[in-house]
């Protein structure tokens, strides 16, 4: 669809309008000529506003409407010259703005020097024609019978999938048994229960939804469990009354003449009532919770209730389902071949045609792996062996060769429902190649660079609500996550391409489309000097985005590039690779509309001055390693949002750094840079600060008046205390690090830091040591503050000072993570173990804490009010090491949740616990436990699945009841006063056996293993000697270390 830009740019249109309007103060004169601008501005909006009002009405006709779809592409190519012509006046007030401060008039202008600022000359005549023009634009929607918005979308006209039913030829159908079983699965999981349970099938259009769905209710052990089974394809209508009627009528298989709903509700309630039913509610669009509701009404009396929906939206399943959405892959390369053989040589062998094979294998990667589209290309190569004919569908893009029109019209259909502002930002992406990953971050920067992203005015960031857009596409499946990264499925890319024509264009190995000045955005990634030759012979000019991935060397391509440049006034977005020494040509500063500026060199340690007149930039990425040093004036570009830079030479940043008011993300990657500006805390929007340094930077004094910030990451030093910084930073979010604790000898500093309050932090480690992290690319995605003292001299430790420091160190109650390190005080506070504090903590580390001698974990009574309800723990982890001093740990059976126990150096631990372990523990691993005599409890441990006891010598017994029967992985070393292990018959999943120098370790003659594990190892244990023989395991003593050692 052309228009799919053209709301956003109406949009964005039409709010400059209202900024110059504000600008446009009434003259002295009427001969002004601002007077006369001012007069076309208010009619240009009145036009466009009557234009606005008949925009849906003419997106959905204009792919059955010639006539339509010209006057889009004339409204948009007007639409794109008056944003131009509106931010370039716009500009020049940045630009009145960006001197009077370098002048040092003063410090910001206000909304009072506008009035100052000229009209560029002809800039009246350019916004005259232009009015002439959209009023010719809109006389000619009466001409077409366009008809206004009135509030409701009628339903599109476009091509509708033919409607669906149960039935299915299985032996056409490739691929599909695995995710069969998996519905199946959920269908009868256990728990699942009685009553009403909806499993969605949520994927892109083409993909197998409705195949799998079929399978499903086809399956004989699915069709003898339920008593009534209905299949309805819902599609775009989800009419209450309706549905309810096609349900009873596919229930019943008969005619429905009813026609009130409370009657039809009666009737299905009564049919169902104490049944076993399964329901298949196909191509659902719903996302009304409502209307859902209404249509569940009359299963309440049913005795189970199944029901497979089948969406393309994760946001209509959400609504709907009771478990967890299936998503289904795309079929594997060896799958998608046994379709297209199936359809495509149906009656032939591939074999006898091994040209034809080659080729299908080729057209097969090309689909990669949507059934629709391998069993559409398949059919339509059924009765071709011309293999020029093959090859063209090689060479061709995917609409271009549907000629059934049964792929793309499936996949449009979910592009036709998205929401307006969604457009625009979906067909941007078929300008990347095919097989482009993308960060999300850095595409929405694009998007926002050519205003796609709509704010109306809102308090919300930019930022945020274009992560909503791109969140609310691959919700709709547009996007498939690839790793950290974000692909387009090959298809998806086809639609795209398809919507976009010749506005957005990849040159990876084709060339430009046949009209060049239909290009607006534009990838390229191809021969630097066959590219930099013919670069200035094409018409772009109208180039909006410009993103060169190759790199720039040759003098000649690179003076191509430059003439190129001079022409593009319309760029929004720009990116290359300069691996030149000489510096960049001074001529950025002529890309007055540039918005995205990304420059990549190995090379260049300068930048342009002309850099810092992008008064419009909202973006600037330097990876540029030798760059050494930044312009002076970048504090003019005032609208930037983001700032990244990396560089191995710049030593300090420009004091006008601390101008940008509007930055919300700062990434330093400078590994040799020395300070931080002082009025770094002037940045007050600012949300993210990230810094890669090589040693621990001092925070300036007022960074804790960033009161905005989310993120700030990387190391620092703090001198004296961090209230001072943590303090109002109350949005910090993600991972927190204190190291040096120690030092801070003033408790109220602890306190000011307030962390009790910042709820967004998800792990917090407190170590009272300093910590080098220098070498540790951890700490490149947390926060970690180092305290030093304020003479600069090592504080020793304080047992009571640290007590009342961890005291107002206590977190939030939804801290995910908590670690406490080097603490020398004797206890804890409340705070540790009480299952209101620890509501939510997942994993807890107590590492070299040697004063400590009670460690509670989950103590409910610490409340004083034994009768309060009790907070289950929700504790996964446990790491307990070197705490020298622990006798006990209180409140271990409580952690129902709990996975994993390690313990590790803790010599006066005698006993884990008296009322015995967590039955869900998966994996335990004692250590260095000098004192431990035994562990109790271990045969309720039913889910254990790994043991390791090591250097534990008065250990005596291990568990009078035996050990657990799921044990995989059993390892005892250095247990000199071990004599017994019972229940080893019982371990039939034991893949792993491990005894070292346990020498009073005796197994009973009848106590044998089911069966011998592949690894063995037993070592210095002379009384497991006949227990191995009986087992038949081939001994080995070597006498010259007494050891006698078993194999398998």
């Amino acid at each position: 669809m052309a228009s799919a830009f053209l709301s956003s740019i109406l949009s964005k249109t039409s709010q400059v309008l209202g900024c110059v309007r504000s600008w446009a103060v009434s003259p002295s004169s009427s001969s002004d000529p601002r007077s006369s601008v001012l007069e076309d501005l208010k009619e240009l909006e009145r036009t466009l506003e009557r234009i606005r009002a008949v925009l849906h009405d003419a997106e959905e006709r204009e792919i059955r409407d010639k006539s339509v779809k010209l006057w889009l592409k004339e409204l948009k190519e007007v639409a794109y010259e008056a944003d131009d012509v509106l931010d370039e006046y716009q500009y020049e007030v940045l630009r009145a703005q960006g001197e009077s401060r370098t002048s040092r008039k003063r410090k910001r202008v206000e909304g009072d020097d506008e009035e100052q600022v000229s009209i560029p000359d002809g800039m009246g005549d350019r916004i005259r024609k232009i009015r002439e023009r959209f009023d010719k634009i809109s006389q000619d929607r009466e001409n077409l019978h366009l008809r206004e918005e009135d509030g409701e979308r009628r339903v599109l006209e476009a091509p509708y999938p033919a409607p669906t039913s149960h039935k299915v030829d299985e032996s056409s159908i490739y691929g599909r048994e695995h995710d069969k079983q998996a519905i199946i699965d959920l269908l009868f999981s256990e728990g699942v229960g009685h009553g009403i349970s909806v499993v969605p099938i949520v994927g892109k259009g083409g993909l197998g939804k409705t195949t799998i769905a079929q399978l499903v209710y086809n399956d004989p052990k699915v069709k003898q469990y339920f008593n009534l089974t209905g299949w309805v394809c819902v599609s775009d209508d989800f009419d209450v009354k309706r549905l309810t009627k096609d349900i009873i009528e596919c229930i019943t298989q008969n005619s429905c003449h009813l026609a009130q709903l409370s009657t039809l509700q009666d009737t299905l309630e009564e049919k169902l009532k104490g049944k076993r039913v399964l329901l298949v509610l196909d191509d659902v669009w719903n996302d009304q919770q409502s209307h859902w509701e209404r249509v569940l009404l009359p299963f309440i009396g049913a005795e189970i209730v199944r029901i497979i929906v089948t969406c393309r939206n994760d946001s209509v399943a959400e609504i709907m389902q009771t478990v967890h959405p299936y998503h289904p892959r795309c079929l594997s390369p060896e799958q998608s071949w046994a379709l297209f053989r199936h359809y495509a040589f149906h009656g032939r062998e591939p074999e006898e045609q091994p040209r034809l094979l080659n080729m299908g294998k080729q057209i097969v990667e090309k689909c990669s792996g949507l059934p629709l589209a391998v069993k559409s290309i398949g059919s339509l190569l059924r009765y071709t062996t011309d293999e020029d004919s093959w090859m063209d569908v090689i060479q061709s893009d995917i609409w271009e060769v549907d000629e059934n029109n049964k792929i793309l019209p499936a996949l449009r259909l979910s592009y036709s429902r998205m929401p307006a502002h969604l457009k625009p930002c979906f067909v941007y992406c078929s300008m990347f190649p095919k097989d482009y990953e993308f960060d999300k971050g850095e595409l929405v920067r694009l998007w926002m660079a050519q205003a796609y992203i709509q704010t109306c005015g809102g308090r919300r960031r930019t930022e945020d609500i274009g992560s909503e857009y791109f969140n609310d596409l691959q919700r709709r499946s547009f996007f498939d996550s690839y790793w950290s990264k974000f692909k387009m499925h090959n298809m998806i890319h086809d639609l795209a391409k398809s919507i976009a024509v010749n506005e957005c264009w990849a040159i990876v190995d084709k060339k430009l489309p046949n009209h060049p000045d239909e290009v607006r955005h534009l990838y390229v990634k191809a021969d630097e000097k066959e590219f930099g030759k013919s670069l200035c012979s094409y018409n772009l000019r109208a180039l909006r985005t410009l993103l060169i991935q190759h790199q720039l060397r040759f003098p000649i391509a690179i003076q191509e590039l430059i003439k190129f440049l001079l022409l593009l006034r319309c760029l929004r977005t720009l990116e290359f690779c300069w691996e030149r020494e000489d510096e960049i040509p001074d001529l950025l500063g002529n890309l007055k509309h540039l918005r995205y500026l990304r420059i990549t060199s190995n090379k260049i340690e300068k930048l342009p001055e002309s850099i810092c007149l992008l008064y419009h930039l909202q973006t600037l990425v330097l990876d540029c390693p030798h760059l050494a040093k930044l312009p002076d004036d970048l504090g003019n570009l005032t609208n930037l949002r983001y700032l990244n830079i990396t560089s191995n030479k710049i030593e300090k940043l420009p004091e006008s750094i601390c101008l940008l008011y509007h930055l919300q993300t700062l990434v330093l990657d400078c590994r040799n840079l020395a300070e931080l500006p002082d009025g770094l805390g002037n940045l007050t929007n600012l949300h993210h600060l990230q810094i890669v340094n090589r040693v621990n930077l001092c925070l300036p004094a007022r960074i804790g008046k960033l009161a905005n910030l989310q993120n700030l990451l990387g190391s620092y030093k703090v001198q004296g205390g961090i209230g001072g910084v943590l303090k109002d930073l109350v949005n910090l979010q993600g991972f927190l690090s204190i190291s040096g604790l120690r030092n801070l000898v003033n408790i109220e500093h602890v306190r000011d830091a307030d962390l009790k309050h910042k709820h967004k932090l998800e792990k917090l480690f407190l170590h009272w040591k300093a910590v080098d992290c220098k070498n540790d690319m951890r700490h490149n995605r947390l926060l970690h503050l180092e305290s030093f003292p304020e003479k600069n001299k090592d504080v020793p430790a304080d047992e009571k000072r640290e007590e009342a420091m961890l005291k107002y160190l206590q977190p939030h109650a939804n801290l995910k993570v908590l670690s406490i390190k080097g603490y020398s005080g004797s206890k804890f506070p409340e705070w540790v173990g009480n299952p209101f504090s620890f509501a939510s903590l997942q994993e807890i580390d107590i590492i070299g804490c040697e004063k400590i001698r009670s460690l509670p974990l989950y103590i409910h009574d610490s409340l004083g009010n034994l009768d309060a309800p009790v907070s289950p723990s929700m504790l996964e982890r446990v790491y307990i090491s070197g705490c020298r001093q622990l006798t006990s740990i209180a409140g271990l059976h409580h952690l129902h949740s709990l996975k994993d126990l390690k313990i590790y150096n803790c010599p006066q631990l005698q006993l884990l616990s008296e009322e015995g372990l967590p039955s869900n523990l998966q994996g335990m691993h004692i250590e260095e436990c000098r004192l431990l005599t035994s562990l109790s409890g271990m045969q309720n441990i039913t889910s254990l699945g790994a043991l390791t006891i090591r250097n534990c010598p008065q250990l005596q017994l291990l568990s009078e009841e035996g050990l657990p029967s799921n044990l995989q992985g059993l390892h005892i070393e250095e247990c000199q006063q071990l004599t017994s292990l019972s229940g080893m018959q019982n371990l039939t999943s034991l893949k792993k056996l491990i005894i070292k120098n346990c020498p009073k370790l005796h197994i009973m003659a009848e106590d044998l293993l089911s069966f011998v594990p592949f690894r063995v190892q037993i070592i210095n244990c002379p009384g497991l000697s006949n227990w191995c023989q009986i087992q038949r395991i081939n001994c080995i003593q070597v006498p010259s270390i007494l050891n006698l050692k078993c194999s398998n």
